[in-house]
């Protein structure tokens, strides 16, 4: 097969000053509603203009219906609260809101908890400086499958000598002045997440420096007892920290990590992002060996001490710790949900973006022209996904249901253990193990090969 390199045509890594536009995913629902698939239904207490229930797959997947417009024999399906979402009975998965077509992701979240049966808590998250308090609370109340919602500040921007990033922009101050203030005023920072509707709120999450390690770990861990005080009555409160990746790599300062965790105990749940080099390709994953086992330590620590630990913006990765403790993890329709990695200067040149479809027996995207021939071999499984029959009905590659695509993979298999009926490390060990096995019968080469698979075997 091919050795194309994506380096032309990656997706950027930051979109989160960017208005959402959803002109261009009009088309795409409608292809979508046509789709010959049975409606599901789930209870969801009382929503906006009084409807109660929402529509999970079929016609209008992801939106909130009144009562009397159940059909008589519905399928249910429960969703989880907020607080049952945090518990750590069931994984979350986490969508963040992307810079376009955001109108598409409340029917994914749909479509995740329909073929989970809700087993797999669904989790809206926006980023404060992306846009409007108007657009940011329109966008959280329209993923009514979400049982949690967060608002984050993205304190780290404000660090980009700890961590790489890209300079905030003029349109980010206007809407966020906060970006431009050397301090963090705690209480008027929860107050902005109420206001666009998240209902378990972060702290600052600013960058922690790797060469003045315990006092940022105190001064972070100061913030989040600052947040607690501010806490009303019912609200729930996450710690919010942002690592570069040396902080899990290194054993020295995991450690120090690790102990302040430990001699905190206040905080139930952790929000954790780690900063990964802009050497990773567009939607693989790290290949690190002692990045890894930091996340493997971390997710394990939490599950140990019964924390609720979210790592946003890590795809498959952060699905991977699901087996190893981690509860949540966070994905996204862009580069940026996938992965939060070092900004970099550049970018794709202009280039065509490459056509990959994300291949769930391999847990890897692979080529376009890789997918069609191992659709033509004998044995292959069709995807039964609500966006693979437009996908393939279209003569010409519709990126944007192939993103969709695996975004829908990465929920469902955060449910693969409540469908086999084991334990989450015996789900994605077997999962990881039969991907090995796929892999080694295919002539794969370039991008299209998974080379992380035999890291993530080692580790499991």
């Amino acid at each position: 097969m091919s050795d194309t390199s994506d380096k032309a045509g990656d997706e950027e890594d930051f979109d989160w000053d960017e208005e959402t536009d959803g002109v261009a995913s009009d088309s795409l629902e409608d292809d979508l509603d046509l789709a010959p698939t049975a409606q599901t239904f789930a209870p969801r207490g009382v929503l906006p203009d009084g409807a109660t229930t929402v529509v999970l797959s079929g016609a209008g997947a992801g939106s909130a219906i009144v009562p009397h417009e159940v059909p008589r024999e519905q399928d249910a399906v429960a969703l989880l609260s907020r607080d049952s979402a945090l518990s750590r009975s069931s994984p979350v998965f986490m969508v963040h809101r992307p810079h376009q077509n955001g109108i598409l992701m409340p029917r994914l979240l749909a479509s995740v908890a329909s073929v989970t049966r809700g087993r797999v808590a669904a989790a809206a998250s926006v980023a404060l400086p992306q846009a409007t308090n108007e657009s940011l609370s329109t966008w959280l109340s329209s993923c009514v499958v979400a049982s949690v919602t967060m608002a984050d500040p993205l304190g780290y921007l404000k660090d980009p000598t700890i961590v790489r990033v890209p300079a905030v922009s003029d349109r980010a101050r206007r809407w966020r002045p906060y970006l431009a203030e050397a301090g963090d005023d705690i209480p008027s920072l929860l107050e902005l997440q109420r206001t666009v509707g998240a209902n378990l709120l972060l702290t600052p999450g600013r960058a922690l420096d790797p060469t003045n390690a315990q006092t940022a770990l105190d001064a972070a861990f100061a913030q989040g007892d600052d947040a607690l005080a501010n806490l009303g009555t019912g609200e729930r409160l996450a710690l919010n920290l942002t690592l570069p990746a040396t902080w899990l790599s290194s054993e020295s300062l995991r450690a120090k990590l690790f102990a302040q965790l430990l001699d905190q105990e206040q905080f139930d749940v952790w929000h954790i992002r780690v900063q990964w080099p802009s050497t990773v390709r567009s939607l693989h994953q790290p290949l690190s060996l002692e990045l890894l086992t930091g996340y493997k330590r971390l997710s394990q620590l939490a599950a140990d001490e019964g924390h609720a630990l979210l790592l946003p913006q890590t795809g498959l990765t952060g699905w991977l710790q699901l087996a190893f403790g981690g509860h949540g993890f966070g994905s996204g329709l862009f580069g940026s949900g996938q992965a939060f990695k070092e900004h970099s200067q550049g970018g794709s040149g202009g280039q065509p973006e490459v056509e990959r479809y994300f291949e769930p027996t391999l847990l890897h995207p692979v080529e376009r022209a890789v997918h069609d021939a191992m659709r033509r071999a004998d044995g292959y499984v069709t995807c039964d996904c609500p966006y693979c029959p437009a996908l393939h009905a279209k003569s010409d590659w519709d990126h944007t249901l192939a993103r969709l695509h695996l975004m829908h993979w990465q929920g469902r298999l955060a449910g693969r253990a409540f469908e086999q009926g084991k334990s989450q490390e015996a789900a994605i060990r077997g999962a990881v193990r039969a991907a090995v096995d796929a892999a080694a019968a295919q002539p794969l080469a370039g991008i299209s090969l998974p080379r992380h698979l035999t890291i993530w075997d080692q580790l499991l």
